[in-house]
């Protein structure tokens, strides 16, 4: 079974869902205007853990307050 969350991005649904041995997940949709293959063509998406999740968090509020790191 699998939960839609509310979402304060323009554009972009949060959906919870069970992810088996990975625990509670989520996933992140965004709407693509790319042509790809007939399976995938109409959306992107990224599945995460709750872990996972917290880490990028930090990544991406590190980049919105200009204070990202390059990975060279």
């Amino acid at each position: 079974m699998s939960t839609d969350l509310k979402s304060n991005t323009r554009d972009v649904s949060l959906t919870r869902f069970w992810g088996g041995q990975r625990g509670t997940c989520v996933q992140v949709t965004q709407r693509t205007d790319r042509t790809k293959t007939e399976v995938d063509q109409f959306f992107d998406n990224v599945q995460l853990t709750r872990e996972q999740a917290a880490q990028l968090a930090l990544d991406l509020l590190d980049f919105a307050a200009s204070r990202e790191q390059e990975d060279v």
